[in-house]
């Protein structure tokens, strides 16, 4: 997995009524699948495929193609819990790129997403998925931010995230190339 993590941890001013906490979370990186460029695209953009591989996912409702919800485990030392994730797939060009962006909340904490992909075809049948993400986190979550915790808990859910998508569209061409 090639990735790059930056971590930001902002102080609130005392009298804020914002949270105390926000963590800045921005990670980048690519790696390369065993299907074509129009099938990883297809799996990338299924609901329903693509959330199979996120980590400690309780349950996802599907409200339609571009809109979802998922509820899932979260827990960075001793605040564990679970968090409401609200997601919308945005400017997709097919099979080239889509965004992915998100908010939710759980535990005394608020989350907003944004994660692009593009892909680049990488040989015969193969394909490489560059991405970006960026994450805000404020409230009891984000006092776990930069360089501590949650950028532990970060890296070993978005390694698992991307495993499992590696995974899951590699399936896909393993059964393409069985069918011909």
């Amino acid at each position: 997995l090639d990735c790059v993590f930056f971590f930001f941890r902002i102080r609130r001013p005392p009298g804020s009524t914002l949270f105390p906490y926000t963590t800045l979370f921005r990670s980048k990186g690519s790696f390369t699948v065993k299907a074509d460029r129009a099938e990883a695209f297809q799996f990338l953009v299924d609901p329903e495929r693509v959330t199979r591989y996120m980590p400690d996912v309780e349950g996802v409702e599907i409200e339609d193609e571009n809109n979802f919800t998922v509820k899932a485990k979260v827990g960075i030392s001793h605040i564990r819990g679970t968090m409401v994730m609200k997601l919308r797939l945005t400017d997709k060009v097919e099979p080239v790129s889509a965004k992915v962006i998100g908010s939710g909340s759980g535990m005394a904490s608020v989350v907003d997403t944004i994660t692009s992909f593009t892909l680049e075809e990488a040989g015969e049948g193969m394909t490489t998925i560059n991405w970006t993400g960026d994450v805000k986190v404020g409230g009891k979550l984000a006092a776990f931010g930069a360089g501590g915790l949650m950028e532990r808990v970060a890296k070993k859910n978005l390694e698992k995230f991307v495993s499992g998508i590696k995974k899951g569209i590699d399936e896909i061409g393993k059964d393409r190339k069985s069918v011909a």
